[in-house]
């Protein structure tokens, strides 16, 4: 399966920029998570005045790098665009194909885009308590923010709680893997969701194209909203109630969609693949079929 899909791939130095990029920041941002887990013990040696100042340096890191995933999927994305279009039956030249039409880009960016502000929202990095008092809970009556350097589970600390608008009880909760999978996941998704449209527009994922394509479509606009999940759990299972199904599924929430990327990655390549053997099936020459002189 492997090397069928690499047989079919055209890595340009574009592309294969693009893909080391993004995987390298998403790889910094898990390994420094983890390098800060096994550390966080002996932060009470450190003064407070050392501690922030690590907590910013910390983030600061964690922004060049999730710029770097964001600069490599744009230059996966510029990569894929130049495809020849002689290459149009590869996987790589379906996939072009797809970026290459504006309406369908446009369908994957507004998914993106909505996932994005679902995701803010679920997973509380954009926190709203209208019925909270600011200043009475948190003794804060104007912007500001605050760091928690220890303890938790990796990818969870050290945590940042900047308010934004005390007055309008809107403030932001931002851990260091949620940083990166609010723009890591919306633009898989974006990508699957354009290469879904592409394939179900033009009609290249038909019944008789076997059920690897359809697995692809449905991977990339389902299991592309884990977080959702949660919600239509809420509102399905009965007796648990929305608050506590939230707390029960806090634990799991980074797993469930570090789990999600990898169907995110081969969702769009799995849709191509089926394409491919559909379009080559449809121009296949029968079996025992004879020129005619």
């Amino acid at each position: 399966m492997i090397g069928r899909v690499k047989s079919q791939l055209s890595f340009s130095p574009t592309l294969t920029a693009g893909i080391l990029a993004f995987a390298a920041g998403c790889a910094f941002v898990a390994v420094n998570s983890v390098g800060w887990y096994y550390s966080q013990r002996y932060l009470a040696v450190f003064d407070q005045g050392s501690v922030i100042s690590m907590i910013v340096r910390y983030y600061l890191f964690e922004a060049v790098a999730i710029c770097v995933v964001a600069g490599g999927a744009y230059m996966i994305y510029r990569g894929l665009r130049k495809i020849d279009g002689a290459e149009s039956d590869s996987v790589a030249g379906i996939l072009a194909e797809a970026l290459r039409s504006r309406r369908d880009v446009r369908i994957g960016i507004l998914a993106a885009v909505i996932y994005a502000l679902v995701y803010l929202f679920v997973s509380s990095v954009v926190v709203y308590q209208p019925t909270v008092n600011f200043a009475a809970v948190y003794g804060v009556n104007g912007p500001g923010w605050v760091a928690a350097a220890c303890c938790g589970s990796p990818g969870t600390v050290p945590a940042l709680v900047v308010y934004l608008l005390p007055q309008a009880h809107l403030a932001l909760q931002v851990l260091p893997l949620d940083a990166l999978f609010a723009v890591a996941v919306p633009l898989l998704v974006g990508l699957n969701v354009t290469v879904a449209s592409h394939a179900l527009r033009n009609k290249i994922l038909r019944a008789n194209a076997g059920w690897l394509g359809s697995l692809g479509v449905m991977a990339g606009l389902f299991t592309g909203c884990p977080t959702c999940a949660g919600l239509f759990l809420a509102g399905t299972i009965g007796g648990l109630g929305a608050t506590s199904l939230a707390v029960a599924l806090a634990p799991y929430q980074i797993l469930f969609v570090m789990l999600s990327i990898p169907l995110l990655v081969a969702s769009p390549i799995i849709v191509a693949l089926n394409a491919r053997r559909t379009m080559r099936a449809a121009c296949a020459i029968p079996k025992g079929t004879k020129e005619k002189a």
